[in-house]
């Protein structure tokens, strides 16, 4: 019997050359046994999400996201509770940590022979209040807020290294604000340089700002560094890389199935996944366990 596989190239994803690899790779072009594959390419956003919400109803044994973890977060957008068809992910953004936690592979060849042969696991993401957005990685306030304006400004191609600079740009204006965070059986009040409310590991290409965090435990992982000097920050980012940022006395890590943060003076804008904000506090972020069914390797956790 064969088996049917859509597959949304998405070509925004990486400023289009994570597509352009993966076209050139031959693999979508490729035939392969029992398996009947349909490679659409998205020219929007939302002929993005029209196609990821018609592929629920069509007979489907699959649907691939070519892209980033931006291309899943535009696909959660549509998708109404647990989706029929499970999601495959080929990593071809400048930021894939979303497919990382699942533990597909970052080679192309890999991820395609997930997408072909992989289990379906039943993994967990977060949805954001007011307006209801959801995300799979992380959502932050503070010092992301202003490194994104210098990414979306940037003429040069998003990249993990595009990021890091403008972390480092934005660490030398940044003023701290004072925001006031909540989460099950603890909370924070404070000046803060940043805070991420994360349901992976990492983000933004590689930063691992909570290396306990599971997409399977129905829990997000707060992290929130307190005021401290651009100077000790800086000499500390190497650590924020790696996750081992844990033990500095200005960190504050936590695990809640729900978080809430409000700011004390003006309204602190919430960026997901690293798009420019569009949610402002008050805000509640919220886990919703095992919400979406995706592709991962046999035999992994």
């Amino acid at each position: 019997m064969t088996r049917r596989i859509r597959v949304i190239v998405n070509p925004a994803a990486r400023s289009d050359r994570g597509a352009q690899a993966l076209r050139r790779s031959g693999l979508l072009d490729s035939r392969y046994d029992g398996i009947s594959l349909d490679v659409v390419e998205s020219r929007s956003a939302e002929h993005l999400r029209d196609i990821v919400r018609a592929s629920q109803d069509d007979d489907l044994d699959a649907l691939g996201l070519a892209g980033g973890d931006g291309t899943v977060t535009l696909a959660l957008a549509a998708l109404n509770g647990v989706n029929r068809v499970p999601i495959g992910i080929v990593p071809a953004g400048s930021g894939n940590d979303f497919a990382a936690q699942i533990g597909v592979p970052r080679d192309f060849a890999g991820a395609i022979d997930v997408l072909l042969n992989g289990t379906v696991r039943d993994v967990d993401v977060a949805r954001a209040t007011p307006g209801g957005e959801r995300y799979c990685c992380v959502a932050s306030v503070g010092l992301d807020e202003v490194a994104l304006g210098f990414i979306h400004r940037s003429s040069f191609r998003r990249s993990k290294a595009l990021n890091i600079v403008s972390v480092l740009r934005a660490l030398a204006v940044y003023r701290p604000r004072h925001a006031k965070i909540q989460w099950e059986g603890g909370a924070f009040e404070g000046d803060i340089m940043f805070a991420a409310v994360s349901n992976t590991r990492s983000y933004g290409g590689g930063f691992n700002i909570s290396p306990a965090a599971s997409i399977e435990d129905g829990a997000l992982d707060v992290c929130i560094v307190q005021q401290t000097s651009r100077l000790r920050l800086m000499s500390h980012f190497p650590r924020i890389l790696k996750g081992t940022h844990g033990g500095l006395p200005e960190v504050v890590i936590a695990r809640s199935p729900w978080v809430r943060i409000e700011a004390t003076a003006e309204p602190l804008p919430v960026a997901l996944d690293g798009e420019l904000p569009r949610v402002t506090t008050p805000a509640e972020l919220r886990c919703e366990p095992g919400t979406l069914r995706v592709l991962a390797p046999r035999g992994s956790n």
